[in-house]
């Protein structure tokens, strides 16, 4: 009964919450993507949040990440490859996004650019001023197949680009328009032999998913 009743929860939150996005494009939390700080937006809509004091937050351009955003969208679509890309910026000394914010990525070695992460910030649809939501999931895996008793481990993967939840209107200011996003998906598409969204799995044993 228990188990079952935490699904019922489950399955309420994430309908809530894809329709949040979905439909108001509300931000949902989480490290704000690379290229974008937080602002206030004023008191919670949430009735009980809002007496807790806390505030709805909103996308807002970074002055020092939004100009490198562009340039990195600039140069894969003149051509040039992700781990040149990555190359480059490291290079020219530019933080990368998790030496630009140490506060939430202290786990990180924030030491240099690395083609995943050129390669996250190519396909992430929030820089055209939307909002997503479920672009990754938790999965319980077994810490030994052979041996049950030892428990699960959650483990972080991408969801399928088909499961991502978009709001329909644009809900902050983008960085770049949706035929630039569009034009880097196209390119992106087998980009230095890898595709643009790994959604592959490498551990044997999964149990259970839920969205992150």
């Amino acid at each position: 009964m228990s188990k079952g009743e935490r699904n019922r929860i489950k399955v309420r939150v994430r309908t809530a919450m894809a329709a949040q996005t979905l439909l108001e494009g509300r931000y949902l939390g989480g490290r704000p993507p690379y290229g974008y700080a937080l602002r206030d937006l004023g008191p919670h809509p949430n009735p009980a949040k809002a007496a807790d004091g806390k505030r709805l937050k909103g996308l807002t351009p970074d002055e020092q990440t939004a100009p490198i955003l562009r340039r990195i969208f600039a140069e894969f679509l003149a051509g040039i490859g992700l781990f040149a890309i990555a190359e480059g910026l490291t290079a020219n000394h530019v933080p990368c996004p998790s030496a630009h914010d140490r506060a939430r990525n202290r786990h990180r070695s924030g030491i240099a650019w690395s083609k995943s992460a050129v390669r996250v910030i190519l396909t992430n649809p929030r820089y055209t001023g939307r909002q997503v939501w479920n672009k990754q999931r938790t999965d319980e895996v077994l810490l030994d197949v052979d041996d049950v008793a030892m428990g699960h481990t959650g483990v972080m993967r991408w969801n399928a680009r088909d499961k991502w939840v978009v709001s329909k209107e644009i809900t902050h200011e983008p960085l770049i328009d949706d035929a630039t996003f569009e034009q880097a998906q196209q390119s992106s598409n087998g980009a230095d032999g890898e595709p643009a969204v790994n959604t592959s799995s490498s551990a044997p044993a999964t149990r259970t998913s839920s969205a992150a």
